[in-house]
């Protein structure tokens, strides 16, 4: 049995009849009024001259082998791979974001540990302040917390990654917020504006909506666009971070976040598939991060995280210090990478640290410049 015929075979079994009739009635096809037996439903396709017919119960012996045929015949018509079709039979009405890294070093579908949980927090952080941007709109959050937001985010699952480069995939099913600590989530069978107006469709809509704008923005020179947005199109800063901490892993020369839509919702032409920034828009946006970014004062606190990066003098001999970035959660649940000086002795260790994937604590005032966070007066000490 070869790998198609393996995902046909578990696919079978999953997909269920209800969730597919209801997936034919939403994409081109309409109930033959005049069914032939009362245990089968015809669907016919007029646009692509197709007649699908669906069981309506397991027991026929020849079950499996008509769920496989359907969705061979699906993939051929909409011109999409058998596994996002699948995917999008049994997993409930979902958007889905991708984020793409390409490098030397995710050509096997790889990346490293370090780097792959940077890009899942930043990932997040995208989605989540996209969110919060709908939720309390504002240049500026001094906190990312809001209970409909984080509703949202627990609604989201991990998808899997591609062949030939590292894709983050961010499923995102429909869901509506509510009071209690978990949201609603919608099935196929509602109603399509439903559907629309739901929190996620809002999310992925100005998430994809406000990249389209920055990049609009920095393209024609507009360095004040953040100024310039209406209420309900407000872009907030902790946004503009999050692309900008997107580019930060490996050797690749552009960011790719892709946006697929759910086939349950007419997908408007406005709306993009996907969209890409160069390292070229990287300076400005931090800039306008700079900018819009309410001066702080240093905190002083212990942070314990892991060592994303370090950098020093290759030659021992000749080596007096060291800068790492560290990387490690507030107590706000955000995300944070500040950079530290060591002197000889703390950055041997912090090497040490790095290559053995530890825990550190460093000890210091934490302050913001520009985009960057530093650790100032560092005491530094690997946590066993």
């Amino acid at each position: 049995m070869n790998t198609l015929d393996k995902i046909l075979d578990v696919a079978s079994e999953k997909v269920e009849f209800p969730i597919l009739q209801n997936y034919l009635a939403n994409n081109g096809f309409s109930v033959v009024e005049q069914n032939r037996r009362e245990d089968l439903a015809v669907f016919f396709n007029k646009d692509a001259n197709l007649e699908i017919i669906v069981p309506l119960h397991r027991d026929f012996v020849d079950y499996k082998t008509s769920i496989k045929n359907i969705l061979l015949k699906l993939s051929k018509l909409e011109n999409r791979s058998i596994e996002t079709i699948i995917n999008d039979l049994i997993i409930p009405p979902s958007d889905v974001i991708r984020f793409k890294v390409e490098s030397k070093d995710t050509e096997n579908g790889l990346i490293s540990f370090n780097n792959g949980i940077s890009l899942l927090e930043n990932a997040k952080k995208s989605l989540y302040a996209a969110a919060c941007d709908i939720i309390n709109p504002s240049i500026f959050h001094k906190k990312l917390f809001y209970k409909q937001a984080n509703q949202f985010i627990d609604s989201c699952y991990l998808g899997q990654t591609e062949i030939g480069s590292f894709v983050v995939s961010i499923v995102c099913p429909f869901i509506n917020p509510t009071k209690d600590e978990s949201a609603v989530q919608l099935n196929s069978f509602y109603e399509k504006d439903v559907l629309e107006k739901s929190l996620t469709r809002s999310v992925t809509k100005k998430f994809a909506k406000s990249l389209q704008q920055v990049k609009k923005s920095i393209e024609i020179g507009n360095r004040n666009f953040l100024e310039d947005l209406a209420d309900t199109d407000i872009i907030s800063v902790n946004f503009l971070e999050s692309i900008v901490e997107l580019s930060d892993y490996g050797e690749k020369e552009k960011i790719d976040i892709g946006i697929g839509w759910s086939n349950y919702i007419e997908k408007s032409e406005e709306m993009p598939n996907s969209i890409s920034f160069s390292k070229d828009y990287i300076k400005p946006l931090e800039y306008v991060i700079s900018k819009y970014t309410p001066k702080e004062e240093g905190v002083i606190s212990s942070f314990v995280g892991k060592i994303f990066q370090a950098k020093g003098e290759p030659d021992f001999d000749k080596r007096d210090s060291g800068e790492i970035t560290l990387s490690f959660i507030t107590e706000e649940n955000k995300a944070v990478k500040a950079r530290v000086n060591l002197n000889r002795e703390q950055f041997s260790k912090a090497l040490a640290a790095f290559n053995s994937g530890s825990y550190v604590k460093v000890s210091g005032e934490l302050t913001t410049e520009g985009k960057s966070k530093f650790i100032n007066n560092p005491d530094f000490k690997v946590i066993e």
